[in-house]
């Protein structure tokens, strides 16, 4: 059974949960994640690799979270080269998290900056598998 919302800060959910949020629209978390842009974090469970991705467009979060059960890499570059080669089903190994929430005033370039910020923390593009 899926839980409420957490909370931004203690997000930390499997594709497995997420997609289960997403097929059922679990009111608390769509509410929440609608209304808030922000830096999310995926991490493939098999090895470690990070993607950290930006979430500004229409329903914010939301939309972006929907975007990865649909597609199985909400296309992103790293990603879809992942599903190519290991097949959709190897999503099952990603969870989610949020690195940094921003207020619907927030511009879009600030969020694209606060994205590259935490790729350059996480070494996303080096060892994980951000593209850009």
């Amino acid at each position: 059974m899926i839980k409420e919302f957490p909370g931004y800060n203690n997000v930390n959910i499997d594709y497995e949960d997420l997609k289960t949020i997403v097929k059922t629209e679990e009111p608390t978390w769509k509410n929440a994640l609608s209304i808030m842009k922000g830096i999310y974090l995926i991490v493939d469970k098999s090895n470690g690799k990070q993607y950290v991705g930006s979430a500004y467009g229409e329903e914010k979060l939301w939309s972006r979270w929907v975007e990865y059960i649909k597609t199985g890499h909400g296309n992103n570059v790293g990603l879809n080269e992942l599903v190519n080669e290991k097949g959709l089903k190897h999503v099952k190994q990603f969870k989610f998290s949020i690195l940094e929430i921003a207020g619907i005033n927030i511009d879009e370039e600030f969020i694209k900056k606060r994205e590259t910020f935490w790729k350059e923390v996480l070494l996303s593009r080096e060892f994980g598998y951000n593209k850009n």
